[in-house]
Parts: C-alpha cells; sequence; structure tokens
C-alpha cells in the first residue's frame, strides 16, 4: 500500500467518524488508566490477599460477563441502527432481560456463596462472593446500556456512560468504602445506576424509511446466542496462555510473564478495539439501506492492512525496549518476562488486523461466521500449546499458541472482510 494511496483513503474517512474515534480512544484509555491506579491501590491497602481477591473478582466478572450479556452488547450495535420506530423499545427490552439475567446470577451467586469461596480460596466466604456477583451484574447491565447508545450513535451519552459506569464509579466506590468487599458492592451498584441513566437517554431516531421491518428484542436474543461462544472465546483467547502456564508450573513465576505479554498486547490493540463501537452501528445501517458508497468498500477492505502496518510500530518498540520496560514496571529482578515479553507482544500485529476487520464482520455476515472462527482460532491456540509443550518450556509454549492463533485469527478476518464487501 503506497503513501499517496493510503493518504487517498485516510482523506475518504468522514470528519464524523475521525471525531467519534478520537473521544472513544480518549476515554477508553481514561478507562484503562484508572484500572491501572486501582491495582496499586488495591495493593497498597489489601496487600498480597487483598490484591489476589481483587483480581479473582476481576477474572470472574471477565469469564461471566460474556455469558450474562447474551451477545445483547453486539446485537445492539448491530440491530439498533436499523430501527426507525422502536429504537427505545428495543433498548429498554434489552435491559429488562439483561436484568433478569444478572438477578438470577446475583441470586444463584448468593445460594451458592459458601461452596464458590471454598473452590476460589477466598476467605470472606459468602459475601466475597456476594460482592464479586454484585460488580458483575452492575458491568453487565452498564454494558448493555453502553451498547445501545453506541447502536444508536450517541458518542457523547455513550462515552459518558463508559467513563462514568467503568472508569469514575471504581475509583468512588474504592475511596467510599474500607473492605474491598465493600468497594466492590459500591463499584457494581454505580456501575448499574450510570447503565440505567445511560438506558433513559436513548433517543427514538427521526423516521426515514416508512413500512420496513424493524428488529425486535427475538432476533437480538437470536443473534446474540449465536454469538456468544465467539464473545466468550475472544476474551479467553487472552487469558488461556496465563492460565495454562498456571497449572503447568504451579505458584511459579512464569504465569506473570505471560499475562504481561497479554497485557502488553491488550495495550497495543486498544487502539484497534475501538473502531467497532464507532463503525459497526454506521456500516450496520450503511448496508441496510440501498446505495451504499463503494468508496466505503475500498476503505473497509484496505483497513486490516493499514492496522497490520500501524501496530508494527509500538510492537517493535516493545520489543526493542523490554528491558527498560520490564525493570522499570516489574523490577530487575523480573530479567526472565523480556524474551517472552517479545515473543508475546508480536501477537499484537494480526490481532490488528482482527479488530479493524471486526466492524465490517460483525455488520455483514451472519452470527455464525464470527462465533466459528473465534472458537476454531481458540481450539487452535490449545492444541498449539499442547504441541508446544513437548519440546518448549510452558511459558513458550503458551506464547507459541498465543501467536500462532492470533495470526490465522488476522488472517481469516482480513480474507471475510473482503468476502463480506464484495457480496
Amino acid at each position: 500500500m503506497n503513501g499517496p494511496h493510503l493518504r487517498s483513503l485516510l482523506r475518504s474517512v468522514p470528519a464524523a467518524v475521525r471525531q467519534d474515534y478520537a473521544a472513544t480512544l480518549a476515554v477508553q484509555w481514561l478507562v484503562l488508566g484508572a484500572g491501572l491506579y486501582l491495582f496499586h491501590l488495591v495493593a497498597q491497602r489489601g496487600s498480597v490477599g487483598g490484591f489476589a481477591y481483587y483480581q479473582i473478582a476481576r477474572g470472574v466478572v471477565s469469564t461471566f460477563q460474556p455469558v450474562l450479556l447474551l451477545g445483547l452488547g453486539l446485537g445492539l450495535q448491530r440491530y439498533l441502527p436499523r430501527t426507525e420506530h422502536t429504537t427505545r423499545r428495543l433498548a429498554r427490552h434489552a435491559l429488562y432481560t439483561e436484568t433478569a439475567l444478572v438477578v438470577v446470577a446475583g441470586l444463584t451467586g448468593a445460594a451458592a456463596g459458601q461452596w464458590i469461596a471454598a473452590r476460589l480460596g477466598l476467605s470472606g466466604g459468602r459475601l466475597a462472593v456476594v460482592a464479586i456477583v454484585v460488580m458483575l451484574g452492575g458491568n453487565c447491565l452498564c454494558t448493555v446500556a453502553l451498547a445501545a447508545l453506541r447502536g444508536n450513535q450517541q458518542v457523547l451519552d455513550a462515552n459518558l456512560t463508559y467513563g462514568l459506569g467503568l472508569g469514575l464509579m471504581p475509583l468512588v466506590g474504592y475511596f467510599a468504602a474500607e473492605r474491598i468487599e465493600d468497594f466492590l458492592i459500591v463499584q457494581g451498584v454505580g456501575a448499574a445506576a450510570i447503565g440505567v441513566w445511560g438506558m433513559l437517554v436513548v433517543r427514538r431516531r427521526p423516521p426515514a424509511v416508512a413500512g420496513t421491518a424493524e428488529p425486535t428484542l427475538r432476533t437480538l436474543l437470536a443473534y446474540g446466542v449465536r454469538r456468544m461462544p465467539g464473545e466468550v472465546a475472544l476474551p479467553a483467547l487472552y487469558t488461556f496462555p496465563t492460565f495454562a502456564v498456571a497449572v503447568a508450573l504451579p505458584g511459579g513465576p512464569e504465569a506473570g510473564y505471560v499475562g504481561f505479554a497479554t497485557s502488553a498486547v491488550t495495550l497495543i490493540c486498544s487502539f484497534f478495539s475501538m473502531l467497532t463501537p464507532v463503525l459497526l452501528p454506521r456500516l450496520s445501517r450503511l448496508f441496510h439501506r440501498a446505495g451504499e458508497d463503494t468508496g466505503v468498500r475500498r476503505v473497509l477492505t484496505a483497513l486490516p492492512v493499514l492496522a497490520a502496518m500501524l501496530a508494527v510500530v509500538p510492537t517493535l518498540i516493545i520489543v526493542g525496549f523490554a528491558p527498560a520496560l520490564v525493570h522499570g514496571f516489574l523490577g530487575a529482578e523480573f530479567s526472565a518476562a523480556v524474551p517472552v515479553l517479545r515473543a508475546g507482544v508480536l501477537a499484537a500485529i494480526p490481532l490488528a488486523m482482527f479488530y479493524a476487520a471486526r466492524p465490517t464482520m460483525e455488520a455483514l455476515l451472519k452470527a455464525k461466521f464470527m462465533s466459528r472462527l473465534l472458537v476454531a482460532c481458540l481450539a487452535l491456540e490449545v492444541v498449539m500449546t499442547w504441541i508446544g509443550t513437548m519440546f518448549l518450556t510452558p511459558g513458550y509454549a503458551a506464547v507459541l499458541g498465543l501467536v500462532t492463533a492470533t495470526a490465522a485469527l488476522g488472517v481469516d478476518a482480513a480474507g471475510l472482510t473482503a468476502y463480506a464487501v464484495r457480496r
């Protein structure tokens, strides 16, 4: 892709899209920064035991949130732009459905709290589990409202919901409560309140096309259930390497090295993951109407390659400065993490391709394509990690699985995007 052609493609992107992307990315970085700051605060207040409990709580939320969401997050961003008269009704029905799921999960967690606490090694018993469940429920409700606002292209309201509910509320919870369990409860209740506010400000679209059939809650749920396996598999691509090493070498530091590498990948890919909330609603509405611009198709086809080129720069910076980064963030005694970081961060390049292709695939392809792709790549990661353990240490075997799976994901995503826009 030559320079003049690249500049021409970038100039063809509407100014509103560029502005919305910049604002959404800025809020994303604020939320990430707040999360990193909380690590420091919790470690100071709770010491080793409190920090471990907080990490377990975050792990539970990351694992079960995609299940409880039933794909509603993506479904709202895909189908809400296609509504004219039922926008607010569909969004609120989604919130009611999610509330019912959260209540069922909360009651189940409370009833089995003692048993769950024993399995997770939590000394707080039932209260510790209830606090985690409240945090999980609040995050789910806030995420559904966020998806509705993004699907309705209310970028300012969406960014306020995201920044307040998932960025500011955790900090408010920390400073408002002394115990970590209370902090999680305040965070969850606050996120839920922000989610309810976000859903209340969803606006009805001015009618543009009369007499068209509009998606219903049944449409939303049918799509979401089919997408849920993929939504579970995507975060598992990041977490499986750490869990695999922790199981192979219990109590060893190698799992932390791999986790640090996947965190670096997440940081790089945050630039590209924010393309989905900005582009998916626009593309869903654009391709649902007649007469879309062929120039848009050219941009979408080139976007994965452009993302890979851009991701090369921070990846090479991390590879080159890995010793300084490891020693600065972790300490001189973590030198063994340097080669793991250098190998693992290479996964950011194909993952950037996937995230750049994702808005197009989510808007144009059936749910089964995306779910099968993500589940297949997770299976590939598991298989390659197992094969790698035959001739590599567990840490490098996990990195091999991660890089192989993400390479397949990035290449397949670029190919599926080209296929989708040609149809």
